[in-house]
Order: structure tokens, then sequence, then C-alpha cells
């Protein structure tokens, strides 16, 4: 059985093939700019939320903080839901954009979530 094994030669090295445009672009950094703005919109629409949570809050007379736990379970929830929901929603969605180089990656991610912040 020994002699029918035979010793194969490796094979040469060759040059590493040059990154592709998409490794290239999914290895990119995002800049502080970019960063910045992001941090400000995520403020911006937390603050939106506390101010007309509070406001419509207020006309609730309430001697317990029972109902704001509640509030906050419910809102946790369905946000959990929402967030969950949207990683398939947006499987769907960029799959295709990205396979077809219609899109960037991170152009086609941002893009897709567009339509879910404006409530459609």
């Amino acid at each position: 059985m020994a002699d029918l094994a035979t010793i194969a030669r490796p094979l040469p090295k060759s040059p590493a093939p040059a990154p592709s445009l998409i490794d290239r672009k999914l290895k990119a950094r995002p800049s502080r700019i970019g960063l910045a703005v992001f941090v400000a919109a995520i403020s911006a629409g937390l603050a939106y939320i506390v101010f007309h949570v509070s406001r419509d809050l207020n006309a609730v007379k309430s001697t317990g903080s029972w109902p704001y736990i509640l509030l906050g379970l419910a809102l946790v929830i369905a946000l959990g839901f929402e967030f969950v929901n949207g990683f398939h929603d947006t499987a769907n969605a960029v799959a295709t954009v990205i396979y077809t180089n219609s899109l960037e990656p991170h152009v086609a991610v941002v893009w897709s979530g567009a339509p879910a912040a404006c409530g459609q």
C-alpha cells in the first residue's frame, strides 16, 4: 500500500493578489466628521424623545413609579422587536445592491435604514 503513495511537491508561492475594491471599502474607517454627525443625530433624537415623553407624562397624576417602569419596559420590548426585525429587512434590502455593486456597502446599509426611521 505504501508504494501507491506519492510525494507531492508544494506549489510555488505566487504573489498575493491585490485587495479588491470591496475589501478596501469594507476595511475603511469612518471619518471623524461622520462619527460626529452620527453622535449628534442620535443625541438629538434621544433629546426629542425625552422631551416629548416627559411633556406627555406631565398630565398624568401618579403617586408611584410603577407606570413609568411599565412604560420603559414596553418601550424596550418594542424597540428590541424593531431592532431584530431590522436585521432581516436590512439583509434583504441590501443584498442585491451590494452584490451588483450598485451601492457601496456602508451607503446601502444606511440607505436601507432610512425608510424605517421615517416611519414607512
